[in-house]
């Protein structure tokens, strides 16, 4: 399944987070930064551009939601390193569901893969990793996925199922 890490959630203290844009406009008794115009963000290998991006954060000064709007388009590089990329009208971000919303003219595909997701909503969860895709009236969702990569998954999560029965197997038969 394609999982997307938070492209803006926490930052490791020696990676930077780069962003430019044409005006930025930060609102303390909203709690929102407004950044629009040629919005581009890097952080790591992961990229995401937009006309604009609003952070909204709580009273601690944290982001807790971030909002991409217009011509949205990301890649990203997933902690076990495939190469996912999207574009949507509008994505939000929910900082503390660790939830993404692509919304309108959504589509995710894993770079150099056929697995690919498309739907009007596509909503992806990097704790839980689930992902729902709710289609339009005249644009039904679509999922297209290698069968081979699932089978393989499949094949990794069994052994390591069966690894795990075998370690707790020899430690409760273990002399104490």
């Amino acid at each position: 399944m394609l999982v997307l890490v938070g492209l803006l959630g926490a930052v490791p203290l020696k990676e930077t987070l780069e962003i430019t844009a044409d005006k930025f406009l930060a609102n303390e008794k909203k709690r929102t930064t407004i950044i629009e115009g040629h919005v581009f963000i890097k952080k790591g290998q992961d990229t995401l551009t937009a006309d604009k991006v609003v952070i909204y954060t709580n009273q601690k000064r944290k982001p807790i939601k971030y909002e991409a709007i217009g011509s949205v388009k990301f890649h990203i590089v997933t902690q076990d390193g495939r190469h996912v990329e999207g574009h949507s009208d509008r994505l939000i971000y929910d900082a503390i569901k660790r939830e993404y919303r692509l919304l309108q003219n959504a589509v995710v595909n894993e770079v150099g893969k056929i697995n690919s997701i498309k739907g009007e909503e596509i909503i992806l969860n990097n704790v839980s990793g689930y992902a729902d895709v709710v289609g339009g009236k005249d644009k039904p969702a679509k999922f297209i996925f290698d069968m081979e990569d699932i089978q393989k998954a499949n094949e990794q999560e069994k052994a390591k199922k069966a690894k795990q029965k075998a370690q707790h197997s020899k430690e409760s038969h273990a002399p104490h």
